[in-house]
């Protein structure tokens, strides 16, 4: 990896094409692939209904992902990655539509009125801070949610959370972080989010 924060972990560009596809399937009732039909906006309700992340393990919307994605990141062996994947879904349906021009944490400091970013200093703070899975879903569900109609980069955002996952089953099993600061979530996001708030 690069000093280059905004160069995403999940580099098979698969996986973008795969998650924008999934994202505009959740946007309408009547859909198929490959002659399943899938009524998307009832996928996306349930999600929104979980109470916390695990719970979209067991939904369609969760399935129909992680089945796309299984040829392009190993979900089966990685039982983190299957977490992030979950945390990610039960995040991506609160998203308004999936725009890609800046990094998601860039996309947090983009500036929404003349002097205040759209995601304030003190609640970046807290979302970076989060000690738990849970309590890190609350607050990207919160942040997506104030970015509103503007939407959000769902690569970005899907690649933040899988390094964050990854990062927190090394600190679970007593493993030392990276020592190469880009290549630690806080690192990344901090840079990109007060690059792009000044």
């Amino acid at each position: 990896m690069s000093n280059t924060t905004n160069e995403v972990i999940l580099r098979n560009d698969g996986i973008g094409k795969e998650i924008a596809q999934w994202f505009g399937i959740l946007q309408d009732r009547d859909n198929s692939d490959k002659g399943v039909y899938i009524n998307g906006r009832a996928e996306r309700a349930k999600l929104r209904r979980i109470s916390d992340p695990w719970d979209a393990l067991v939904c369609g919307g969760y399935r129909y992902l992680a089945k796309k994605l299984g040829t392009l990141v190993d979900l089966e062996r990685s039982e983190s990655d299957q977490l992030a994947l979950a945390i990610f879904t039960s995040v991506a349906v609160y998203v308004k539509s999936n725009n890609t021009k800046k990094s998601f944490a860039a996309q947090l400091g983009e500036k929404v009125s003349s002097d205040r970013p759209c995601l304030s200093e003190l609640r970046f703070n807290r979302l970076l801070r989060s000690a738990t899975p849970e309590e890190f879903s609350r607050q990207l569900i919160r942040a997506v949610k104030i970015r509103g109609d503007s939407g959000v980069n769902l690569l970005s955002l899907a690649d933040g959370i899988f390094l964050w996952m990854r990062e927190y089953q090394a600190k679970l099993a007593h493993r030392s972080p990276s020592t190469k600061p880009f290549e630690r979530l806080a690192v990344r996001w901090a840079c990109e989010y007060f690059q792009a708030t000044q």
